[in-house]
């Protein structure tokens, strides 16, 4: 099997989880908890457990984009929530986030996606694209406000590998993020997005558990950055960089001028989600939104 379990996220037995005012959350008019709360959702028989935060700011009269980040391999959904924190951003920008929870492995050897058709990439039989889009489809269902044109789709690592197979084989998401993650060989040979499909790719030169250049498992992100610049027909390039040049911007456009792919390469960057990033004033998260938050299902938003 090409997927190596060793390299990514490491569970950490005890989890601190701070939740920013959970305790005592407001009730909208409406019955809406606001805040973040725990839930479960059936899929296969099996209960699978989501974080979800509605902003305290919610406003019913509006409509909400949907932000899912996916946890790294052997992660827990309670402690991605404090790494990839979109909290503050959910309130400022008026959007829904989701963390949801990867089942373990047989034996408990950590929680994973599966990211991949059947093939040598699988890790094993879980349909976790199933229960993504069924959960899509309940959360449609219990916040009517939600729209269903503009939900997005980042993560860590083996969340990265989620993110693309469900920007390839999902026709439910506009834009796509991946951090330290790459395409799996069934994605990258076999990917059936639509046609246009935003993509942002955030990783470090010094990734050695998912290598910048590539190896015999993963193609290198160059070669993940072509091709979604080829699918989304935007060869022009612009490059930008923060002021002592330790990380690249490049974003690709097509000869309307319309971003579709971008790539923050970050010199010497390890293999991390890290929120304390800071790019021209802007962290890992607000990169991710920033960049996925300019288009719903059709394209770019005007």
């Amino acid at each position: 099997m090409k997927y190596r379990y060793f390299l990514l996220l490491l569970v950490i037995p005890i989890i601190i989880f701070s939740c920013k005012g959970d305790n005592e959350a407001p009730v909208d008019e409406d019955g809406i908890i606001t805040g973040l709360q725990t839930k479960t959702f059936s899929h296969d028989n099996v209960n699978r457990n989501y974080l979800i935060y509605i902003p305290n700011s919610y406003d019913p009269e509006i409509d909400y984009p949907l932000m899912f980040l996916f946890h790294g391999f052997g992660g827990i959904a309670s402690e991605f929530a404090n790494t990839a924190d979109m909290r503050d951003l959910a309130e400022s920008k008026n959007f829904i986030v989701v963390y949801p929870q990867g089942l373990n492995l047989p034996g408990d050897s950590g929680s994973h996606w599966n990211c991949s058709n059947p093939s040598a990439d699988n890790k094993s039989n879980v349909d976790d694209i199933g229960f993504i889009e069924n959960l899509i489809d309940q959360l449609l269902i219990d916040y009517p406000v939600i729209d269903n044109k503009r939900i997005y789709a980042a993560g860590y690592s083996n969340g990265g590998f989620m993110s693309y197979y469900l920007g390839c084989n999902s026709k439910k998401f506009a834009a796509i993020g991946s951090v330290a993650g790459t395409m799996l060989d069934d994605s990258y040979q076999s990917c059936d997005a639509l046609f246009p499909t935003a993509m942002i790719n955030i990783h470090g030169t010094d990734d050695f558990d998912v290598p910048y250049d590539g190896n015999t498992y993963y193609p290198s992100i160059p070669d993940v950055v072509d091709w979604w610049k080829n699918f989304n027909n935007t060869p022009n390039e612009d490059l930008l960089t923060n002021q002592d040049g330790s990380i690249e911007q490049y974003k690709y456009y097509n000869d309307a001028g319309d971003i579709y792919v971008e790539h923050i390469k970050i010199i010497g960057g390890g293999h991390y989600w890290d929120d304390k990033l800071n790019y021209n004033g802007t962290n890992t998260s607000g990169l991710i939104w920033g960049f996925v938050s300019n288009y719903d299902i059709d394209g770019v938003i005007n």
